[in-house]
């Protein structure tokens, strides 16, 4: 699988350089760039993002920037360059999945009208829940609280609390995987 996907970037590399409108020698310069440092920018990404498909694509999105430049022989550090622009598209893709989920609702049941098993199901998640907030410290089910039932943002919890944004941050971490973890044994063993 790792080799294809290599031998495809490496393929598609080289059709965006046979297909741009640089030079024989700014061509020459990024296919140069392209087999020396590849290997090291796909490592570099892997670490970064966790995933071996996210690097690859976000490594394709770095040399197509590269290949964008006006002038890629003005930039005398092309390696530097690519490997920056490579590490900022990797911190755009992890800022753009904590957004999705972030913003992923929490579905208990389907939009339609519960049935009156659903509904019984859905009242004892509630109520496990509650029990496992009610096991938080209570700085951290206060700072829980304010986030998920009042709806304030860390900073607001903060000024609130008078505690740094930080720590409002470690503590909603830290509830939120304290309910999670509970929830999910809870759910382990009722089956």
């Amino acid at each position: 699988m790792l080799l294809t996907v290599h031998k495809f970037n490496l393929e598609a590399m080289k059709q965006q350089v046979k297909h741009s409108d640089l030079s024989a020698h700014q061509r020459a310069l990024i296919s140069d760039l392209f087999n020396q440092h590849n290997d090291t920018l796909l490592r570099f990404l892997r670490t970064r993002l966790q995933s071996d498909s996210d690097a690859h694509e976000v490594a394709q999105e770095a040399y197509v920037k590269l290949l964008d430049l006006d002038k890629p022989g003005a930039i005398s550090y092309l390696r530097s360059y690519l490997f920056k622009v490579a590490s900022n598209l990797a911190i755009d893709r992890l800022r753009a999945k904590q957004t999705a989920v972030k913003y992923q609702p929490l579905l208990f049941f389907d939009e339609e009208s519960p049935s009156a098993e659903q509904e019984a199901l859905v009242n004892e998640r509630v109520q496990l829940v509650s029990s496992f907030i009610s096991e938080l410290p209570p700085k951290c089910r206060k700072a829980f609280l304010l986030s998920r039932y009042h709806g304030l943002s860390s900073k607001q919890i903060s000024n609130v609390m008078r505690i740094s944004d930080r720590m409002v941050r470690k503590y909603l971490v830290r509830a939120t995987e304290h309910c999670k973890m509970r929830l999910q044994k809870a759910l382990e063993s009722s089956e």
